[in-house]
């Protein structure tokens, strides 16, 4: 027993080639195997559909393998539906029966048109917007004489004072413009031009 205690306890001599290094540790650690190489083939190996194979078969017919999901009416193709079913029905009578009129609007549905002012009425209105353009705007008399604003526009232009006020307002508002902001402005108007070339 003293003999192997003392064999035992001398110091062992290592050789720098037999003792691995960490690179080639963490090669392995990240190397694919054999063995994980095989898992992830079986794991890949799906079997079909029993309706593609070929052998099955007593007739030709369409193959319908729709994605595993809930089932809807919508998706499900009235082909594939038997001819009994409710759905098939509700699809066919919802796609004769259906008009245009039946469709809800995409836009706001449009007020109705009034045709009631007279030409004394568009007279008055001429006149206020010549007389007082800053008290009575567009929105304004469109609200007195219960019309759209698009209507008095094409009524009556703003009178000579106010288009030369709304020129002043635009001259002190350009004149606080940098640069930058200028230069995007010129370049929206060249765009806007050759908007109407290319047309």
């Amino acid at each position: 027993m003293a003999t192997f205690l003392a064999a035992t306890k001398r110091p062992l001599i290592t050789l720098p080639f037999l003792v691995p290094s960490l690179s080639d540790s963490l090669a392995v650690g990240f190397r694919r195997n054999q063995s994980s190489y095989r898992r992830t083939k079986q794991r890949l190996r799906v079997k079909p559909d029993s309706s593609f194979d070929p052998s099955n078969l007593d007739h030709d017919h369409i193959i319908h393998n729709p994605p595993s999901s809930a089932p809807n009416a919508y998706h499900t193709p009235s082909k594939f539906l038997p001819a009994d079913d409710v759905r098939k029905a509700s699809i066919l009578s919802s796609t004769v029966t259906s008009n245009a009129d039946d469709l809800p609007g995409v836009y706001k549905s449009m007020p109705e048109r009034k045709y009631h002012l007279t030409p004394s009425d568009i007279e008055e209105i001429r006149n206020l917007r010549m007389n007082d353009p800053m008290t009575w705007s567009r929105n304004k008399l469109a609200k007195r004489f219960d019309c759209s604003p698009v209507f008095i526009a094409m009524v009556c232009q703003a009178s000579p004072e106010k288009r030369e006020i709304q020129a002043r307002i635009l001259e002190a508002v350009q004149s606080r413009w940098g640069p930058k902001r200028r230069m995007a402005r010129e370049d929206r108007e060249l765009r806007r031009e050759a908007w109407g070339r290319d047309a």
